[in-house]
């Protein structure tokens, strides 16, 4: 944390990766949610594999063009013009959405022309979204060229609307979870818009005319909220995701500012938390310990929400820290100094090591690490799998933690039966000993 309080972070070079996820991933999230909109991605067929994920359970259509070896030298110009004419017959959307990949980044495929003459060739917008694995290490930048091209070809001029309403931009976050904040919103009469994800192109193209914008988690969504409130003077409201009581009260109530409703929203808040004040009284994780994942900005907001309902924070692990985000740090600065921090999106080993030196009840954090987490004694709560937003997460968090909390015999057996996943040797190692400030 001193290393962020300066003006510029020190980058780090780490020897040994195990796995983590590219910016490609990042902008299939972002526009696999749209309704009237097909995805297709530019590269070889495993590149696409991720559009299996961000659409399961959805009736929408996404494609590849399934380039193989000759293509990457030869070139994939005739695959993707096949694959465009493909997806606008079968599907007639109003636009279409192009993912690049390292296979384009290194053929240098002239997707440009193509693009510019079926766009005119089928009056529908054909959008290309230059991503390639090899610009950034920050794979939340995925999510800012998906924006630049909703501000460079959808957004449209700004026209004043019949009534006021608020762009809610919505990213990774389930529908529940969403749901849960825009039942919260409606009893304020205040109108979503909510971008991009469930929505249409139509949201996209109207978000220059809302009174302001809010993200439900700002680390995602900065690119395009600082555009609007720049072209075209959309005022961005900065709050904190809303999770745990002392986040939902300061996200309505910054929000229902904006639209005059703060008495409105002063009975919402005191009706809402008596409902819930006697799951909360039930405190799932008194005396317990919490390894925290996620980005840093829900870190926040669930530190505060682990404290309310009587748990420690045990150690935490972000994704990524850069200029950016980091002057969210301040908001940890109450957590003892001895608190593991992890800076490392999917490497699993080093939350194995700090869960061998500061053994956890609970882990909350990600699916993908919870068997993991499990086989060191701590009890997983994985988030994808619950609704944690609005004062219904926090009966939803309490409900899950107590049911988890009664019958853990499963972890404990787990544990007894395999053990640590790691050598005890590479246990024994520091949990930083491959992080450099440079490799000779």
């Amino acid at each position: 944390m001193e290393d962020s309080s300066g003006k510029e972070l020190q980058s780090r070079v780490r020897t040994l990766t195990q796995s983590s996820p590219g910016e490609i991933i990042y902008a299939l999230q972002a526009v696999s949610g749209i309704h009237d909109a097909v995805v297709i991605i530019h590269g070889a067929l495993g590149c696409a594999a991720s559009g299996v994920w961000f659409n399961s359970g959805e009736n929408r259509s996404w494609y590849t063009t399934n380039l193989n070896e000759s293509d990457t030298i030869l070139g994939g110009d005739e695959k993707l013009r096949a694959a465009i004419l493909r997806a606008y017959n079968e599907n007639h959307p109003e636009a279409i959405f192009i993912i690049g990949t390292p296979i384009i980044a290194i053929n240098n495929d002239d997707v440009d022309s193509v693009v510019i003459e079926l766009s005119d060739e089928l009056g529908c917008k054909i959008i290309y979204i230059d991503v390639n694995g090899f610009k950034t290490k920050n794979a939340l930048s995925g999510y800012d060229v998906i924006f630049h091209g909703f501000l460079k070809h959808l957004v449209e001029p700004k026209q004043n609307p019949v009534k006021p309403f608020l762009n809610l931009f919505t990213v990774s976050e389930s529908p529940d979870n969403v749901a849960a904040i825009v039942e919260l919103l409606q009893v304020l009469d205040i109108p979503c818009n909510i971008v991009p994800r469930f929505s249409g192109l139509n949201g996209i193209r109207r978000a220059s005319g809302a009174l302001c914008s809010v993200s439900l988690d700002d680390a995602e969504n900065e690119y395009i909220m600082t555009g609007l409130e720049e072209q075209y003077g959309v005022p961005v409201v900065k709050t904190n995701p809303p999770i745990g009581t002392a986040g939902v009260y300061d996200f309505i109530k910054k929000i229902a500012a904006h639209f005059d409703r703060n008495a409105q929203a002063e009975t919402l808040i005191k009706d809402e938390e008596q409902k819930i004040s006697g799951r909360r009284s039930k405190k799932p994780f008194a005396g317990k310990k919490i390894l925290l994942e996620a980005d840093l900005h829900r870190v926040v907001s669930f530190s505060s929400l682990i404290e309310e309902l009587g748990g420690e924070i045990s150690g935490i692990v972000i994704p990524h820290l850069d200029i950016q985000n980091a002057g969210k740090l301040k908001d940890l600065s109450i957590l003892p100094r001895t608190v593991p921090f992890i800076v490392a999106q999917g490497q699993q080993f080093e939350i194995a090591n700090v869960l061998n030196r500061y053994p956890a009840d609970f882990y909350i954090g990600r699916s993908e690490t919870a068997a993991a987490a499990a086989r060191f004694g701590a009890i997983p709560l994985p988030l994808d799998g619950i609704t944690y937003y609005g004062y219904r997460g926090i009966g939803e968090v309490v409900k899950r933690a107590l049911k988890l909390g009664t019958n853990n015999n499963y972890v404990s057996l787990l544990g007894q039966k395999l053990g640590a996943p790691y050598s005890e040797s590479w246990l024994k190692r520091s949990g930083n000993w491959y992080v450099k400030f440079e490799v000779k």
